[in-house]
């Protein structure tokens, strides 16, 4: 070990002084910084990461619509997807009014699928908290948090209707005012049994999504029996979907083939910018304690010039003594470092217990799941993240004893010994 790693270390020994005491809240400065960024960070991964999985359990990898608004032959569009090696359901999904006795709710979105695809594409079967997932026969399964809303139980009935054909049942008159449109054919609502509820853990999905069959769909909305509004498509790897986009693109040249990246573009997006922000606006914690440490050894320096000066007169160099308290830099951001990361670790392990004490004792839930859409919140630690971290912490330690370490570095032998 070297001389002067051995002095670095002999001077952050703990002693009953100020010097001592300011280095200890210098190295507790690094250590919260440190668990603040590993906190923040592994919390926007999480984040990111229960979005996507929600996001791909909520959606198909690729969606092929056509500009015609509805898929009079999906089967043919199905054989190209699976030529293309990938698998496909024709759906119809359209905006529906929910009736309930007297109540109407109007924000509410209908997917219609056969029950085999809704169990083996979308595993509406695992979702399933009560009931089951059987939609055949004007049969619906709707949401936990909609039987809560509507005051549901299974084997209620309700109304769907369909907006589109709810217009046409009126007509302005050209002086003002409306009439009843002569020209609208009969139109009745779908009338379906609760036969199961959901819950997929994401808010604004379990909000506004129920399940229907397909046929039952295409009759109560008006459109041609076995057509489809969308064809959902799944691959083997969706973050990796690149060769299989290429192919459906070429193989439906008239159709819109999007992938489930192009659709929430920019929420992906927005969550990777708010990571990258809040690592660099977090970094600044990290350099408010590196200047803490650079005060710290100041006062050090000042503390033992007559040290300094017996170093010197018996041969000590300028860069040995530098080095002493580039040490001492060092060692604070090394030991604030690797602890942070523990108690960064151990909050995120009680984080939803910490929010869960929080919110009964100030009564206010920090994270409510009507804006952050999931139920618990959620972490994710990234090894290669913490590495970065505990990388740019020591490094910005370091660099704070630059100072330091160089006016020590400048003390003249006479000038320091004669010091008092």
């Amino acid at each position: 070990m070297s001389t002067s790693l051995l002095l670095a270390l002999k001077y952050l020994k703990l002693r009953r002084n100020a010097v001592s005491v300011i280095t200890l809240i210098s190295i507790l400065g690094v250590l919260l910084g440190v668990a603040v960024l590993v906190i923040v960070l592994a919390v926007m991964t999480g984040f990111t990461d229960l979005m996507k999985t929600k996001l791909l359990e909520t959606q198909a990898h690729f969606h092929i619509r056509t500009g015609l608004g509805c898929i009079y032959q999906p089967e043919a569009v199905l054989k190209k997807v699976r030529d293309c090696g990938t698998e496909a359901a024709p759906l119809v999904i359209s905006p529906v009014v929910v009736q309930m006795q007297d109540r109407l709710d109007a924000r509410i979105i209908a997917i219609g699928a056969s029950t085999g695809d809704l169990q083996k594409h979308l595993r509406l079967d695992r979702m399933i908290r009560s009931g089951d997932s059987d939609v055949a026969g004007n049969r619906v399964v709707i949401s936990t948090d909609m039987a809560q809303r509507w005051q549901l139980r299974l084997g209620d009935r309700i109304l769907l209707h369909a907006p589109h054909r709810l217009s046409k049942l009126v007509r302005m008159k050209k002086d003002g005012g409306v009439e009843l449109n002569p020209d609208a054919s009969i139109y009745l609502p779908g009338e379906f049994t609760v036969a199961g509820f959901y819950s997929f853990g994401k808010y604004d999905f379990d909000r506004s999504v129920l399940f229907i069959d397909r046929d039952d769909a295409a009759d109560f909305l008006g459109l041609p029996l076995g057509a489809a509004t969308q064809i959902y498509g799944w691959v083997k790897d969706p973050f990796r979907m690149q060769t299989e986009m290429a192919a459906l693109r070429q193989a439906l040249p008239g159709y819109l083939v999007t992938s489930w990246m192009d659709e929430n573009q920019q929420l992906l997006g927005v969550l990777q910018v708010e990571k990258n922000m809040m690592f660099f606006l977090l970094v600044f914690i990290v350099l408010v304690a590196a200047f803490s440490i650079a005060n710290t050894l100041i006062t050090s320096v000042y503390q033992k010039t007559r040290e300094i000066g017996i170093l010197k007169a018996i041969g000590a160099t300028d860069g040995m003594v530098m080095r002493v308290f580039l040490w001492q830099g060092f060692l604070v951001g090394v030991a604030g470092s690797l602890l942070g990361p523990l108690l960064g670790g151990t909050v995120l392990y009680f984080r939803n217990d910490i929010l869960a004490a929080t919110a009964r004792w100030t009564g206010h839930d920090l994270f409510p799941k009507e804006f952050y859409y999931f139920n618990e919140l959620p972490a994710h630690i990234v090894p290669e993240d913490v590495c970065i971290i505990i990388f740019s912490s020591i490094l910005l330690c370091t660099i704070g004893a630059v100072i330091p370490a160089i006016r020590a570095a400048r003390l003249a032998p006479a000038g320091a010994l004669r010091y008092e």
